[in-house]
């Protein structure tokens, strides 16, 4: 009886260490940021965010001529911006995780506008890059399907680059590649001497500290495309430990324990021999009781593996 009792009781506090881990979520990663693309007048402009995670649902805002605007809040009045959005426009959700808004007919007013996300899964959420709204010209821009998002490297490390894009039509693609020291895009530079026929950059990691870089892809009709500003950070690698020098003798015996046989007192006539083994309080099955504390305690720590050690001990 006391046994099962006992396991019962290992078994809960398992459980109950158990169930915060398994109720906890983890938070969600954008896995492709919005990107600024360049799209001719009237066409049909799409920002769109990748996420990882479940139960996601996205908020997206437009910051235009100093205010920002709730574009997934519908209902009401017609907002300033409806006006240049063109026929149709608004959210889609692609896939449970891509999540897109689209303007059916964008309009040069809206030229300079920002426009992001919010991603929430019921226990965090996570806010993507802004994208900056580009109207001019009459070429159909890249299309940016991959680039990296903020990443962390030792120095010395090798840092690569990579801007995935797909062309309209038969179009030729080019990469120009830029760096910004204030993390915005509006302040980028260029890096490479002119337009690249790959879509890679090798990134120096010889300096510690963090740098910003940016991807435009153009098309040879004329199309762009800038991708989101990602930051490296280059840090130092730790120094590797020391350790003695090894050393070549053999390792020394251990001596074995030594035994203490336990104390006699010869008894005398008006002196019985006195009994100095106090014995613990101890169950049926001769386990302390005072053990039972300590070993559900150390399930508690250690989980089923000790719960289990516990049947086998007291059996």
């Amino acid at each position: 009886m006391k046994k099962l009792t006992a396991f019962a009781i290992c078994a809960l506090l398992v459980i109950a260490l158990c169930l915060p881990a398994m109720a906890a979520s983890e938070e969600p990663v954008i896995i492709l940021q919005p990107q600024s693309a360049t799209y001719p007048k009237y066409s049909i402009a799409t920002y769109t965010v990748k996420v990882t995670g479940t139960n996601l649902t996205a908020t997206w805002y437009l910051e235009w001529e100093g205010k920002t605007y709730n574009l997934s809040k519908t209902g009401g009045g017609m907002a300033a911006w409806e006006v240049y959005a063109g026929e149709t426009y608004g959210a889609i959700r692609e896939d449970s995780n891509t999540f897109s808004f689209f303007f059916g007919g964008i309009e040069e007013e809206l030229d300079g506008g920002q426009i992001w996300c919010v991603i929430e899964d019921g226990h965090y959420d996570v806010v993507s890059d802004r994208a900056v709204i580009r109207v001019s010209g009459y070429a159909d821009p890249p299309v940016i399907q991959d680039f990296p998002i903020d990443m962390t490297v030792f120095r010395g490390d090798p840092v690569q680059l990579r801007c995935v894009a797909a062309a309209p039509g038969d179009s030729q693609l080019t990469w120009t590649w830029y760096e910004t020291d204030t993390g915005k895009i509006q302040d980028i530079r260029a890096i490479c001497d002119g337009p690249q026929y790959s879509d890679t950059w090798q990134v120096s990691s010889e300096r510690t500290g963090t740098r910003y870089y940016v991807c435009m892809v153009e098309t040879t009709d004329g199309g762009t495309a800038y991708s989101n500003v990602v930051a490296v950070t280059v840090l130092d690698r730790k120094p590797e430990p020391e350790y003695p020098p090894e050393t070549t003798a053999p390792p020394a015996t251990a001596a074995p324990p030594e035994t203490t046989l336990p104390k006699v007192h010869a008894a005398t006539p008006d002196q019985p021999v006195p009994d100095e083994t106090v014995p613990a309080t101890v169950n049926e099955e001769g386990l302390p009781g005072w053990a039972l504390v300590l070993i559900g305690a150390a399930a508690a720590k250690a989980g089923v593996g000790v719960a289990a050690l516990l049947v086998i001990k007291k059996r």
